[in-house]
């Protein structure tokens, strides 16, 4: 079955519950682990739970879309349909509140996969609003998802810390000094340790990523500029004046933000590729332009921008365990299929550059239920791992607690 929940945090770190207790609109109560302001399972219930959705959770829609900070996409938003009056009224005490969106599939249906559920995105809150129209009753939320620029104190992942607007009206006090003869990660990592000293940082870049000439010094207001900055550099360090813009040529350094965690990337070191199994596509991928594709998946949370992933084999059709879970056509013996329709036409290893969740959990199209991929072809990698290497950890969480 479909599965979301939505968690809704103040400043003090306590959740935002409708209709607790039968108090209308939201009430605030210390945090828990299994409590959500809305969710399509039962109380307790968790994804792997035989029987544990309800179905009479209320309809969830959502758009979210995630690329690197020096990228822009659409703003992301979800909706809650069956909201009561008193959520409607207070709606707009959620602006600046933190939401963390958890998706996927629950136990229950032949191909569901509650493995791939979890956290899709997180962020602060930027508008919220109530709407009644004739019967229908929701309420709307948008956010930026992992994409703000927090100031010194603030903490994606950790409740209790105000976000600064991702406006330059408040911006984040970020300086970043790169010495003649320095690799770029110990710059970089005193610059995002001094800025946001309650994040993780983790990644690995390029040896060759080292500044020659008089010392660079640059001063900015959000963390997005300082991601197109670094992509601009190293691009030009790699790459040289007129960087190649090939498949395969150098990508360029990349930042992203999520989940209390900054991650730093160049694509010579990989992690190791997810299989998407071919039960796991939502019709072929396709071509967006010159060097890019596009793949849609039941909606998942396991895979992140700047992972790799792996599509399937289409060399012989059905091929892999998790393929051949699920029967499709007659063969012709040999192995040789009747329908092309068996087998992915795009097979190979590819970077994911973005990812966009769209979903309408009550909509009986399974495409209303997708997670979108952006990919390129992968380059060839200078070492896999797999995962990113640490280099520095984030300060303790106060409230002592995770999500």
């Amino acid at each position: 079955m479909r599965y979301y929940r939505i968690l809704i945090i103040n400043q003090a770190g306590e959740i935002l519950i409708p209709n607790f207790e039968g108090r209308p609109g939201f009430t605030a109560v210390p945090f828990d682990t299994h409590a959500s302001t809305y969710t399509s399972l039962n109380s307790g219930a968790n994804p792997f739970t035989q029987g544990g959705s309800n179905y009479a959770a209320q309809k969830l829609e959502i758009d979210i879309a995630l690329t690197s900070m020096d990228s822009s996409l659409p703003g992301s938003f979800i909706r809650v349909w069956g909201v009561g009056l008193a959520e409607i009224a207070q709606a707009s005490n959620l602006n600046g509140q933190m939401v963390y969106i958890y998706a996927g599939m629950s136990r229950g249906l032949p191909l569901a996969n509650p493995s791939q559920s979890g956290l899709i995105a997180c962020g602060q809150i930027f508008k919220s609003f109530g709407n009644w129209t004739g019967v229908d009753q929701t309420l709307d939320i948008f956010l930026t998802a992992g994409g703000s620029s927090p100031s010194s104190s603030a903490v994606t992942g950790q409740p209790g810390q105000t976000l600064a607007p991702t406006t330059n009206n408040a911006p984040a006090a970020i300086v970043f000094q790169w010495q003649a003869g320095q690799p770029l990660l110990s710059p970089l990592v005193n610059t995002l340790q001094t800025a946001y000293p309650q994040y993780s940082v983790v990644g690995a870049v390029h040896d060759g990523l080292v500044w020659v000439g008089a010392a660079a010094t640059g001063f900015f207001y959000t963390l997005s500029q300082l991601a197109t900055y670094l992509r601009q550099k190293s691009l030009s360090i790699i790459g040289g004046y007129a960087p190649s813009t090939e498949p395969g040529s150098y990508p360029g350094v990349s930042l992203t933000l999520s989940n209390n965690t900054i991650t730093v990337s160049d694509g010579t070191t990989q992690t190791t590729p997810k299989q998407i199994q071919f039960v796991d596509l939502i019709g072929q991928p396709s071509w967006v332009d010159s060097f890019s594709v596009m793949a849609c998946c039941v909606l998942r949370a396991d895979v992140h921008v700047n992972d790799y992933v792996t599509l399937p084999d289409n060399t012989v059709g059905i091929t892999t365990a998790g393929s051949n879970s699920q029967y499709f056509a007659p063969t012709l013996g040999a192995g040789v299929y009747t329908s092309l329709k068996t087998k992915s036409i795009f097979s190979g290893t590819f970077q994911v550059i973005e990812v966009r969740h769209v979903g309408d959990s009550r909509a009986p199209d399974a495409a209303a239920w997708i997670t979108t991929l952006k990919l390129i072809l992968a380059s060839t990698p200078v070492q896999t791992v797999t995962d990113l290497p640490v280099i520095a950890k984030a300060g303790p969480n106060k409230y002592g607690f995770s999500l």
